[in-house]
């Protein structure tokens, strides 16, 4: 399940009936407060305050306040309040447009994914997983979220970060669908904005940075030529160990 800001209810991954009054107005679990939006120009750094949630970079911990950087700009400290690579578990994943149901979560193939998934993200824990990076991309990637994010109701020491490819990433997405994400990324303990506007690298860039910050990458994969192989192929460059889970394709039957 998946809850919208203003508690209605949507589709996710539902191992297991959650409490409703757990997520009543105004008592996120993890709500995250008003960040700063940061560009650079040059070596300037700018920031402005903004309420805004997307584009923006902070770390916890390191101080009593958030600091707001860019992935580009992260100093040594910064780096080293982050969790440890070896506690650390990316994702990558087709979107949407790619999967055989579509926006369709009610689909039991569907379904079975966003199990495997859970499955996978319960099993990582178990082996010392606490960190989970997800890109924030439509179709798996919120699968995914919606699995770490239900492991930290049981587990609070988990964490999870968005790692955000480029500022308005969801900004021509339906209108249901950005809504689900801005409400997803008030639920994040991290935020990491790779740069401001799009180029046509940036999703690369971003999943490259997921890698490198990960001992572990879960993959929905079915040998389709696009990001999802290629961020397989930079993960096995980099020696991560790999939890492939399948596309069921096959036709559903009436």
């Amino acid at each position: 399940i998946f809850f919208h800001p203003d508690c209605t209810v949507g589709t996710g991954i539902t191992p297991v009936q959650l409490a409703l009054a757990d997520f009543t107005a105004g008592r996120e679990l993890h709500p995250a407060p008003k960040t700063s939006r940061f560009s650079c120009l040059t070596t300037v750094c700018i920031i402005a305050q903004c309420p805004e949630i997307a584009s923006t970079f902070f770390r916890k911990g390191l101080t009593g306040a958030f600091l707001t950087r860019t992935m580009d700009a992260s100093t040594e400290k910064e780096t080293a309040a982050m969790p440890e690579r070896e506690h650390t578990c990316c994702f990558t994943g087709y979107r949407e447009h790619k999967l055989p149901w579509g926006s369709d979560e009610s689909d039991p193939r569907c379904r079975k994914l966003q199990q495997q998934i859970f499955d996978a993200v319960d099993a990582v824990y178990a082996d010392g997983i606490r960190h989970f990076i997800c890109g924030m991309a439509n179709g798996c990637d919120l699968y995914f979220f919606d699995a770490a994010r239900y492991l930290r109701l049981s587990h609070p020491e988990v964490t999870i970060e968005a790692a955000i490819p480029f500022s308005g990433q969801a900004d021509r997405w339906r209108p249901e669908l950005r809504a689900r994400y801005d409400y997803d990324l008030r639920q994040c303990d991290y935020q990491t904005l790779v740069q401001e506007t799009y180029t046509p690298d940036c999703m690369m860039r971003r999943n490259r940075y997921m890698v490198d910050a990960s001992r572990i990458l879960i993959a929905a994969f079915d040998g389709r030529p696009g990001g999802t192989a290629r961020t397989l192929e930079y993960a096995a460059l980099r020696k991560l160990e790999i939890i492939q889970l399948p596309i069921d394709r096959a036709p559903v039957e009436l």
